[in-house]
């Protein structure tokens, strides 16, 4: 029964993924998450979407929470459905959108752990600032981690970066990498790279293999798990509570750059996030930190002198400037 009712609701959800993703800007893997939200909210309920009503979905979230299914994913299905039911209406194929006004779980926030700017810098370079790694694959990884970290990559967009994709600016004396249909970008968006990162990466292009991917072939989420945390292992950086995924980079520098006094405005279009609310999340603080901070200079302490915030991704990574020796090529020819 259920897998004939899939087949009929098929080509519509056929069309709404495509929706998504040729129209909304959708990213190809969280097209798919959602139509596999929606196909297992089908299974459930047992008839067809134009059947279906908000007391079904709602019935459906319970069970869901009944089995032990975080409220990321409850959260999930409530998007999923109310936009199916948005394009269903539009399309006319139901009379009205079974998810209209429904709110999902409020999502949890946890407290978001990153790495300091000094174990960004001992994760690309170890103690020894300025040396290259002498073997190609410990270049190739380390460079990746730093174009994601430099980036705000997300763990998606990190592994089936393409070398073309990758500019030279000749002003800056920077790189810059091509993110194809960017998340709540609505298509490809090209993020700036720093210098230091930008001369690890022109070391990386003089020796990288043909190909059309920048690290000679896509590589999944699960490797570039995988690389981070054996290069964690290897600077000795324990994670002291912390979620070693590769989204801690992304993590890191927005947290850093706020740090570093840069408008939130302007590291909400860095980090690409639809809505301001996101970016406020990195603007946490540790209070132990504060306490020190204070210690320093209280707000009541009107003689001295405030210093002057630095500003820059060169300030900011100011541990990781001097990267290359002068072998380094720093306009290879992609």
């Amino acid at each position: 029964m259920c897998a004939k009712l899939q087949q009929r609701d098929a080509p519509e959800l056929d069309r709404w993924e495509s929706y998504l993703i040729a129209v909304k800007g959708r990213a190809t893997a969280t097209a798919a998450r959602y139509r596999g939200l929606v196909d297992r909210l089908l299974r459930d309920v047992g008839r067809p979407f134009s059947e279906i009503n908000r007391e079904d979905i709602e019935a459906h979230l319970r069970r869901l929470y009944l089995a032990g299914k975080g409220e990321s994913v409850r959260q999930g299905v409530v998007v999923a459905i109310r936009s199916l039911g948005e394009w269903s209406l539009a399309h006319g194929l139901v009379a009205a959108n079974p998810a209209a006004g429904l709110s999902g779980p409020r999502r949890y926030r946890r407290e978001i752990k990153v790495l300091t700017v000094a174990e960004v810098s001992r994760l690309l370079w170890g103690d020894r600032p300025g040396t290259l790694p002498k073997d190609a694959r410990s270049l190739r990884n380390r460079c990746l981690l730093g174009v994601a970290y430099v980036a705000g990559l997300r763990a998606s967009e990190i592994g089936p970066l393409e070398a073309e994709g990758v500019q030279w600016h000749e002003a800056t004396s920077t790189f810059s990498v091509l993110i194809r249909r960017g998340k709540a970008a609505g298509g490809d968006v090209r993020q700036p790279l720093d210098r230091a990162v930008s001369r690890l990466l022109g070391a990386y292009l003089a020796i990288r293999p043909a190909g059309r991917y920048l690290w000679g072939r896509p590589l999944s989420r699960a490797m570039v798990r995988k690389i981070l945390r054996r290069r964690l292992d290897e600077a000795g950086i324990a994670a002291g509570g912390r979620r070693f995924s590769p989204h801690i980079l992304r993590h890191s520098i927005a947290t850093h750059l706020l740090a570093a006094g840069h408008d939130i405005r302007t590291v909400q279009l860095f980090m690409r996030h639809a809505s301001i609310s996101t970016t406020e999340l990195y603007l946490h603080a540790d209070a132990e930190r504060l306490g020190r901070a204070l210690a320093r200079r209280s707000p009541l302490d009107g003689k001295r002198r405030v210093p002057r915030l630095q500003q820059g991704f060169q300030a900011l990574l100011g541990e990781l400037q001097e990267l290359a020796g002068p072998g380094v090529n720093k306009n290879p020819v992609l």
